[in-house]
């Protein structure tokens, strides 16, 4: 290929990273942690950590919703307890307003409360919406859309311009003096060995985001105004039309007893009524299968006499649904147990890392190598990529300092204060000195983590290690091992400052003199 060519192709795997750079470093990290979110929303709950929410409360929470709005009887979901230790229901009011309902435990001996109104985002569901949103309203979606499509391009690219050295750099890691050619083998090195999982996540992650606007299109343009109609039954199990019945509801019980048997390897996670009391009512029950890349299954169960009246499962579906369900199962990498969930989380963060390397390997590529003072357009990239990249890690580990020490703050606004403080923190302070300060704090943030379980929780994690209670023990152990090694990365960088390139972005500042300090310097060669 000629050296022109492969020119632009640097040039547009630059660019691609440099733009998407940004936002992918939050949406994976988020990510690798959103791969153990039923992990992280039980110990985000200590009230219900060990005494989740039954089956029977959770018929009762939809009972007592249908008795007090009657709009969720036409349509209502619930998700279960084997799903979330704090069941929720959701309607629709006639407005367009989504409404949710919650059961909240009372004293022993006491009834639960019933809790109406829209639930805040709790520390799982919030690491959840920055994975997928970067928690924006609304557009952040579609965001998130053209950054995979940005994020695609930088990943193919990327290999275009190192394949004629790929063989000869792959596994030559060169730690020294020589820092620029250290990241640019790291940065290579995971690259090249997680690429076909990030082109799995960029493609997928790019129709998901942006799957609505396809379909809007492809409604205009393909199918005459006709598709979006007919989205219900090209992404659910329930048909269009219900040979209604008479007879009383099933129990819901009853509903999921019907469900696993016609779909044996399904594990139900929530269940959606439509039409709650008249003749045509169904429940579609959602599930995950075992043993399948499409996991996300559904059954649909005629509710007054528990017919199967629609289902797609392993083996009972067809070629849209199981398209649709192989896309999530490779995205999320829930399709073979906990193992396949461990490579995605560690493959999330190396995609952050390899983010974060290739703005540090922009900045050493573009830095003038014998001037003391670096271009200011260097200087802000530096501290944008201190204040952001490592503001990310300082507010998530706050986030779960905070929903155990504040449980009555949202950990997105604990999350962007401390962001907000992170990027003025840099913005006032020199590149150096921003990165070695915000490790450091974020290696603190992390030990906090199972200090505060400790403290404030019945739970520790002798207790819980001593219980082989692995979901909560794992999330401070995790803690820890986050501590340690944000607590190296703080050293590392403090010592480059100090002994490394005094003409690099991340040296540490030299204090200069000023015009009012008096020169005492004394010549002793001068004659008198």
């Amino acid at each position: 290929m000629r050296a022109q060519t492969l020119r632009q192709y640097l040039s547009v795997h630059t660019w691609a990273g440099i733009v998407a750079g940004f936002a992918l470093f939050v949406a994976m990290l988020g990510g690798a942690l959103t791969v153990f979110h039923h992990e992280i929303e039980r110990w985000e709950q200590p009230a219900t950590r060990h005494a989740p929410l039954s089956l029977a409360q959770t018929e009762q929470l939809a009972d007592r919703v249908r008795a007090q709005f009657p709009a969720a009887r036409e349509q209502m979901g619930v998700v279960l307890p084997n799903h979330s230790p704090t069941p929720f229901a959701y309607w629709q009011e006639p407005n367009g307003e989504w409404q949710q309902a919650r059961l909240r435990p009372s004293a022993e001996g006491a009834a639960p409360s019933l809790v109406i109104g829209d639930a805040r985002p709790g520390l799982s569901g919030t690491i959840n919406a920055l994975h997928y949103s970067l928690s924006i309203p609304t557009y952040g979606l579609y965001l998130m859309g053209v950054v995979s499509l940005f994020y695609g391009m930088a990943l193919i690219s990327g290999v275009i311009v190192h394949l004629p050295r790929m063989t000869r750099d792959l596994f030559a890691l060169r730690p020294g003096r020589n820092l620029k050619r250290f990241w640019q083998d790291a940065h290579n090195a995971i690259g090249v060995l997680s690429l076909p999982f990030h082109i799995v996540f960029a493609l997928t992650g790019a129709l998901l985001c942006l799957l609505l606007p396809l379909m809007m299109a492809f409604n205009v343009v393909t199918f005459d105004d006709k598709l979006l109609s007919q989205i219900p039954q090209i992404t659910g199990a329930v048909p269009a039309t219900i040979a209604p019945v008479d007879g009383k509801p099933l129990g819901l019980a009853a509903v999921l007893a019907r469900a696993e048997h016609a779909a044996p390897g399904m594990e139900a996670t929530a269940v959606a009524w439509t039409r709650y009391g008249k003749p045509d009512a169904v429940a579609e029950v959602y599930g995950e299968a075992s043993d399948s890349l499409g996991v996300f299954s559904a059954v649909a169960v005629r509710l007054n006499d528990g017919a199967i009246v629609g289902q797609h499962s392993p083996g009972a579906r067809d070629t849209n649904h199981a398209v649709l369900s192989m896309i999530y199962g490779a995205h999320f990498g829930n399709f073979a147990g906990d193992a396949m969930r461990w490579v995605y989380f560690v493959l999330g963060l190396m995609g952050a890392v390899l983010v974060y390397s290739g703005n540090l390997l922009w900045l050493e590529s573009r830095r003038k190598r014998n001037a003391a003072t670096q271009p200011a357009h260097l200087r802000g990239m530096a501290k944008a990529t201190a204040g952001v990249f490592l503001g990310t890690c300082l507010g998530i580990a706050a986030a779960f300092v905070g929903a155990v020490v504040a449980p009555d703050m949202t950990a997105l606004s604990i999350f962007v204060a401390t962001l907000a403080a992170s990027v003025l923190f840099a913005a006032l302070a020199a590149p150096a000195v921003a990165a070695t300060g915000l490790l450091a704090a974020t290696a603190l943030a992390c030990l906090a983590i199972p200090a505060a379980d400790a403290a404030l929780t019945p739970d520790n994690l002798i207790r819980t290690i001593a219980a082989h209670d692995w979901v909560l023990a794992g999330v401070d152990l995790i803690a820890i091992v986050c501590a340690g090694g944000f607590a190296l990365f703080a050293r590392a960088t403090w010592k480059r400052a100090r002994s490394g390139d005094p003409n690099s972005v991340w040296a540490r500042p030299v204090a200069t003199p000023t015009a009012s300090t008096p020169n005492t310097t004394v010549d002793l060669s001068a004659k008198p």
